[in-house]
This record gives C-alpha cells, structure tokens and sequence, in this order.
C-alpha cells in the first residue's frame, strides 16, 4: 500500500462486518451510511480487496473481509481494553507504573514491592531519582515516570507533593573501629575522618541539612552520592559514615558496621511523595498511591525488628 493505512477504517469494517449492515453499523458508530461506505470504500481501494458483496438487499462479507477480521479484530478489541483499563483501572491487567527514588526510599521501597500481594498484574519500577529538582519536575511534567519519592518538599503549583516517610539519621562506624565503641562523643566525632555523603539536590553534605546546630569542618576521607557506597567503605576502614535508620536497619550486619545516633540535634530524614496535578483524578494513578502508602504504613505500624526481618526476607530467593 503506497497510502498510511487510517486504523479509522479498520474500525469501521469491523463494525460493518459485526453487525452485517452498513445502516447498523451507523446506527453504532453515530455517523451516516454514505460516511460508512465511503470509508468501506476508501480500506478496500487501498488494500485493492473487494470486502462487502450485496446479497440481496443487505451485504456478506468477501473471503478477505473474513479473513481480515479475524486478523484484527482480537487487537482492535485488546487497544480498547487497554483504553478502559486506563479510565477505569484495574490492577489485574499488565501495567507498568515508573516511580523517581531517592537512594533510601529505592533501598526500603524494593522489596516491600517484591513481596507485596497488592500489586496484581501491575509492575513498579524503581528509577534513582535525578541529580536536580528541575529534571525531576520536568520527568514528571513529560509524563516519562508516573511519580517521585525525594527527599525534600516541592513546592510548585503544577504538582502536588505530600509527605510519605520520616525516619532519624544515625552515624556507623565499623565493628572493629580502634576507639569508637558501643557510643561515640562529639569529640570522636570531630577527631575523625569521615565519609562525606552529598545530597545530589542539594549539591553539599547532607549531615549540614538535617544538623539543627552549626556543624564545624569535618576531615573528610571521599566524597559519595551513594549510602551504600559509603558503608562499604567504612566497613574496611576506620571512617565515620552517616546513614538513614532504614538502611542502617537493613545493611549494618551485613556490613559488620556499628551504629549510634548522632552526638547533636537533627531533623529527621523527609520523604515527598510528588507528582503532577494533571494525574490527580486518574483512578490508575490513585491506586498507585494508596498502594505505595498502605506498604509504607505496614512497615511502619510493625516493631523495628519485624520491620527489618520482612525487609530482609523479601531480598531471600523464594522457593522454586
């Protein structure tokens, strides 16, 4: 076919082919009969098929009209499944839903997801949230990912933004540190090297953000993006690594790490939920939310130690 086939015309057809009558078919579509044989007229020229004979004073289909239907109408009948799945939703049919993470929501969040019974058929994919705000919102305005989960409000007026999780910073330490044992001072925490975890939104040490006094200049032994990296590195050295609770919870045995609070006053770590306005009333959309809201209020309504055993019991390998 030299001419863009217009999936218009496949509609029509079908419609005629069902209901075995222009006139019907119509009826059916809200437009008129010479508008329907016209586009019968049209799909058959372009596939140089006669599809429709008359019989009488009604029609049969040809052996290609046949043919061609049952070709396309199970994927005419699948596009509009998907139409009234994204109306109305239900989570029985395949979808997959992008969500922004932050490292420590991508860490708590994963396998929560894993192990949920309230996904259906749906996915959720984690994606490490971008190094701006900007890019975030402009992700989200593009509707490349359905929504975030970033440390840190948003205020803006095309998207909403709602508190999702709070949870304190501690300070690790390997389980071998030669001075820092079962507590650490201010001093100890001043006298040594540190592993300095940057905020990539807000481009400094996250330590300075959530500290409520003045901090002093820390000897800072690398710079990381990455709270994993940064237990890593001092599990096999004698640096000082700040981490959110729910990954200390998770990664300080495996890590053989030791962890305190910190020797001074800190606002809490502050997950946002953000997303844009236009998805407000998407019933897929709502789902999604509650969804993640009712995994993170189970994990949080539950004591530590059950909390960190379920976290880590969906990171086992199930039984085959």
């Amino acid at each position: 076919m030299k001419d863009k086939l217009d999936l218009n015309l496949l509609r029509v057809f079908s419609e005629v082919y069902r209901l075995n009558s222009i006139t019907l078919a119509a009826e059916s579509l809200g437009t008129t009969q010479p508008a329907v044989s016209g586009m019968l007229k049209r799909l058959s020229l372009q596939l140089g098929e006669q599809l429709f004979l008359r019989e009488g004073r009604g029609i049969s289909p040809s052996n290609v009209a046949i043919q061609l239907a049952q070709e396309i109408d199970p994927h005419l009948a699948a596009i509009a499944s998907s139409i009234v799945n994204l109306k109305q939703f239900d989570a029985s049919h395949p979808r997959t839903f992008k969500i922004f993470a932050a490292e420590p929501m991508l860490l708590l969040l994963l396998p929560l997801i894993d192990d949920s019974s309230r996904l259906g058929n749906c996915n959720i994919e984690l994606i490490i949230a971008p190094a701006t705000q900007e890019t975030l919102l402009e992700q989200l305005s593009l509707q490349q990912v359905d929504l975030a989960i970033d440390i840190g409000a948003s205020v803006h007026n095309s998207f909403e933004c709602t508190p999702f999780h709070q949870e304190r910073v501690l300070i690790c330490c390997s389980k071998k540190h030669k001075t820092i044992q079962g507590k650490i001072s201010l001093e100890q925490f001043y006298q040594s090297t540190h592993i300095g975890i940057k905020m990539r939104r807000y481009g400094h040490h996250a330590i300075r953000e959530l500290s409520k006094v003045p901090l002093q200049d820390r000897k800072i032994a690398a710079n990381c993006d990455s709270i994993i990296s940064g237990l890593a590195l001092a599990s096999s050295s004698q640096v000082l690594c700040i981490t959110p609770q729910s990954i200390s919870d998770n990664y300080a045995d495996i890590f053989n790490l030791q962890t305190f609070p910190l020797p001074f006053d800190t606002h809490p770590i502050e997950h946002y939920m953000i997303w844009h306005k236009r998805t407000n009333q998407s019933a897929a959309h709502q789902w999604l939310r509650s969804t993640l809201m009712s995994m993170i209020t189970d994990i949080e309504a539950v004591k530590p130690d059950e909390a960190k055993r379920k976290c880590k019991s969906a990171w086992m390998p199930r039984p085959a």
